[in-house]
């Protein structure tokens, strides 16, 4: 999966909780430090990064990290898949992420 968080250290603390699920993750400030598009991931990203675009390079999901419901239901009108509260647990995070990766596993094996 790709993370792009701008702050770092909420960035390393989404990383390290992400990783300790098992969730292999590559996590990057901004779209500018993105090395491989993320075609067959799940991306989450800030609410200023979100664009519908991540689905047309193949992202599976999109989960956006907002300030407020307000935003994350306005996220989720543009296209994404799920949003998060800026500061939710990491846990929450992860279980978000990996209730994704389930589901795609159990779709492959169909």
């Amino acid at each position: 999966m790709l993370l792009v968080q701008s702050d770092g250290v909420q960035r390393r603390e989404l990383t390290r909780a992400l990783r300790r699920a098992g969730v292999a993750v590559r996590d990057v400030s901004s779209i500018a430090e993105v090395e491989r598009w993320p075609a067959g991931d799940v991306v989450v990203t800030e609410a200023e990064r979100f664009t519908p675009w991540w689905k047309s390079v193949g992202a599976t999901h999109v989960v956006v990290i907002v300030d407020t419901p307000e935003e994350g239901a306005s996220v989720c009108e543009r296209g994404a898949d799920a949003w998060i509260e800026q500061h939710a647990h990491p846990d929450c995070l992860v279980a978000m992420v990996q209730s994704f990766l389930d589901a795609d596993e159990m779709r492959d094996a169909v």
